[in-house]
């Protein structure tokens, strides 16, 4: 047999036996899709549903609540409203007073104005009740033992819904939406609500459209039936529909049920703990069904025959011809392994693809080849040179070292250095000047004291700029030793104070000291404490043009805070990440304007880390700033 005819008797084959599973499992794939489908239609529909009766719901218990705290409503004389506890229908008569008209007519507004509204009422504590139109039968009654009035009661401070209930003059069936009144110390004297009747919740209800036809029902928690196109049923237990299966629908949150003739999916509303029911019709799950089976079908069926004409015309054409050449080239490649066989291709459909993808196949193959051979040799090589690269990497490692090492032993020579060949000559200049200055040694003129007034106060700031360079440079080699003891914090700051206290009377400042409680007792070092408090105050004075300074000490928990707070320039945004840098002072215009070397805050940083303690400021530009920092205070004391 010809491979055309052979090609056409498999399509047949084929298209029989795709025809037949088709037959005979697409109807029960569709019947279970659709079911899905409509069940996760309709669950999301109920929630839609579900969430408009939530809003009608609370819109009536905003409404309820607005009621129950109108002035005329919250009038607390019970006196003043229609009793009916001792009504005789043949004697009595309304005499209504002013007060109480006002209340029906707010009442009736409002009824008049939200249709689905069939009552809205008031009961008070000594039976009284008032509702937005006469009673047809002025009957004995006593509105304290009603259902919606001791559900609010139970319920103070909350906008209640009634389980559904029978009026007492009409065959109505109610759910009530009431709200206690209640005087400023909390005792209930009265209840407002509104009835809904069950058929103007199924009027409402039944303005949702249902996109499967299906018939909505809702229910209560218990399963009373609220709303339902069949009025007969209002107020009816769902046991009497669903008998069996009542007990399934009550315990779940949502899901299906199926029953005779048709489908019932449900959903319970989160916040009203109702039930939305839809009851669909097997007809209508069926129906779908059978007209996408029958669409089906017939693209099935007009895809076969085209494909299997396209494939007849082309066969012969594309396919048999090609084929034979493309034969023969396979077998030499097989037989030979020869891979620069002459591959043609110039063939369309298959045997052209075909004929391209073996040659690609074939160039991909030689490139790899290529590609390991050049990998190969690439590891050859690092190979070959990786341990000249380790042993020049460990030389270059070894001189650094070195390097650093003669670095820290250069260092500590010159901080030696500095610290007796500089200071020891300054001392004695500082020294010689207060004797000199002290007049010690011969009378001074005036021009004298200010030209040696000068040179004590360079030396002494030039030791002060040594000191600081050699603190930093031990903080940072870790060579600083600390000594950690309890003292008293109070003197150390008053000390400090007294020290700069002349500095700001020179430059028309004012210097204030505020203690709040008892700082007590600190664990740190004394001395290093004080030279950071000096540091501050410094700092403060140095960029304070006017006003003045404050200090400030408190307590708290574990440590003790001290603050200079100073009416200075400030500190501008882009200086503050770089204040705590060595050699780092704020600028102000193109030069500086301002004295000092910039390492007075870094060592105080770090000084106060050293000693466990916190530094930190707050500033804004040209309104000043306050710098604090706190040191571990003395357990036990506060």
């Amino acid at each position: 047999m010809k491979l055309q005819y052979r090609v056409l008797l498999l399509y047949l084959c084929i298209a029989f036996l795709i025809l037949v599973l088709i037959g005979g499992v697409l109807p029960i794939s569709l019947h279970q899709q659709n079911l899905n489908t409509i069940s996760h239609d309709s669950i999301d529909q109920l929630r839609h549903v579900d969430f408009a009766l939530s809003n009608f719901i609370g819109t009536v218990r905003y409404d309820v609540h607005e009621l129950s705290i109108n002035d005329a409503v919250l009038n607390p004389d019970d006196s003043r409203f229609t009793s009916f506890l001792q009504a005789d229908p043949e004697t009595f008569h309304y005499s209504i007073t002013p007060e109480e008209q006002e209340i029906i007519d707010t009442f009736w507004d409002y009824q008049r104005t939200h249709p689905y509204v069939s009552s809205v009422y008031m009961g008070r504590e000594n039976g009284a009740f008032v509702r937005s139109f006469p009673r047809a039968q002025p009957t004995a009654y006593d509105p304290r033992d009603r259902p919606w009035y001791l559900l609010a009661k139970d319920n103070p401070g909350q906008v209640s819904v009634t389980e559904p209930y029978r009026a007492v003059t009409t065959d109505d069936v109610n759910i009530g939406i009431v709200t206690p009144i209640t005087y400023p110390n909390g005792t209930i004297y009265g209840v407002v609500g509104a009835d809904i009747t069950l058929v103007n919740l199924t009027r409402h209800i039944e303005r949702f459209n249902v996109v499967h036809e299906g018939d909505l029902i809702l229910l209560d928690q218990n399963g009373m039936i609220l709303a339902s196109r069949n009025t007969s049923l209002l107020f009816c237990n769902i046991e009497e529909i669903l008998h069996d299966q009542a007990p399934a629908l009550l315990a779940q949150d949502e899901g299906v049920l199926l029953l005779n003739g048709s489908y019932l999916f449900f959903y319970t509303s989160p916040e009203l703990g109702w039930k939305i029911g839809e009851f669909i019709p097997f007809s209508t799950i069926d129906q779908q069904m059978n007209d996408s089976i029958v669409r089906i079908l017939i693209f099935v069926i007009l895809a076969l025959v085209l494909l299997s004409a396209i494939t007849l015309l082309i066969l012969n054409h594309t396919v048999i011809r090609p084929l034979a050449n493309l034969t023969d080239v396979s077998k030499k490649i097989t037989e030979t392994g020869d891979l620069d066989q002459s591959i043609g291709t110039k063939g369309a459909g298959e045997i052209g693809v075909l004929s391209r993808s073996f040659k690609a196949m074939v160039e991909k193959i030689r490139k790899e080849e290529q590609g390991r051979r050049q990998a190969l040799r690439d590891l050859e090589s690092y190979r070959d040179h990786l341990e000249e690269t380790v042993a020049e990497r460990t030389r270059e490692l070894e001189a650094a070292k070195e390097a650093a090492e003669s670095a820290d032993r250069l260092k500590s020579v010159f901080l030696a250095t500095m610290s007796h060949e500089l200071r020891t000559p300054l001392n004695s200049i500082i020294g010689f000047s207060g004797i000199l200055e002290q007049e010690l040694a011969g009378p001074l003129n005036e021009e004298q004291k200010k030209q040696l007034g000068m040179v004590s106060a360079s030396a002494e700031h030039l030791l002060a700029l040594i000191n600081d360079v050699l603190d930093i440079s031990k903080i940072e080699a870790g060579q600083l030793k600390m000594a950690i003891e309890p003292f008293e914090i109070l003197p150390v700051i008053e000390k400090a104070v007294r020290t700069v206290r002349p500095m700001t009377v020179t430059r028309h400042l004012s210097l204030d000291l505020e203690i709040h409680g008892d700082p007590g007792v600190v664990i740190a070092d004394s001395r290093r404490t004080e030279q950071v408090l000096l540091n501050l105050l410094s700092n403060a004075i140095k960029f304070t043009e006017h006003g003045g300074i404050k200090i400030t000490c408190s307590r708290e928990e574990n440590e003790v805070k001290i603050s200079v707070t100073d009416t200075g320039i400030g500190i501008q945004k882009e200086d503050r990440d770089k204040l705590f840098r060595p050699f780092t002072q704020i600028e102000s215009g193109l030069t500086r304007q301002y004295e000092g070397t910039g390492l007075g805050l870094a060592i105080s940083a770090r000084l106060v880390s050293l000693m466990g303690g916190r530094i930190g400021f707050e500033s804004e530009p040209g309104q000043g700033s306050t710098f604090w920092f706190t040191v571990p205070a003395e357990e036990g004391r506060s």
